[in-house]
């Protein structure tokens, strides 16, 4: 049994996804209120704090369509060389705050809207617990400058800026 544990950590250890830092824990997060129609039609993926379930994604994407209720979402990446998608709903919750069910995943998750650039662009999105975040645009490609903002706003926001990866989109 003690080697069956050793050997799940050391598993665990080989992973390298995001991981909070415990100075981030009591962080504020600043939420920001976004009207759920705003977020219909499709976003591309640019940068993020990747989820586990997103290990080995690229060309990243999350459309979101009006439902009663809320929103349907459909998340899309390659993984190699295959599309692969899931599908769910996403309730708003509170201001900027939703609840996002995906198909066959046993539990909702919580994901609040923590940016958006001035013209509605780009759309900022994090987790409660910071284990992931996304940097949503219309377009696959953004500036320096619309970068050095989402660093901004998800260090703001306790995120480890240190830890954000850019998406592939090519």
């Amino acid at each position: 049994m003690k080697r069956l544990l050793l050997l799940s950590v050391l598993a665990l250890a080989g992973c390298d996804f995001h991981t909070p830092s415990p100075r981030y824990a009591f962080a504020p997060m600043y939420v920001v209120d976004v009207a759920p129609e705003r977020l219909v039609g499709t976003w591309y993926e640019v940068a993020s704090f990747p989820a586990p379930f997103q290990d080995g994604c690229s060309h990243t994407t999350a459309t979101y369509g009006v439902i009663d209720g809320g929103l349907s979402v459909v998340n899309r990446c390659r993984r190699d060389g295959q599309v692969v998608q899931i599908s769910g709903t996403a309730v708003p919750v509170g201001p900027g705050q939703l609840k996002v069910k995906l198909g066959g995943v046993p539990f909702a998750g919580d994901y609040w809207v923590i940016g958006q650039s001035r013209d509605g662009r780009t759309l900022l999105v994090g987790t409660p617990t910071r284990l992931a975040g996304w940097m949503l645009h219309r377009d696959p490609v953004v500036t320096e400058a619309e970068r050095r903002w989402a660093a901004e706003v998800f260090g703001k926001n306790g995120y480890d800026v240190a830890a954000l990866q850019r998406t592939d989109q090519r």
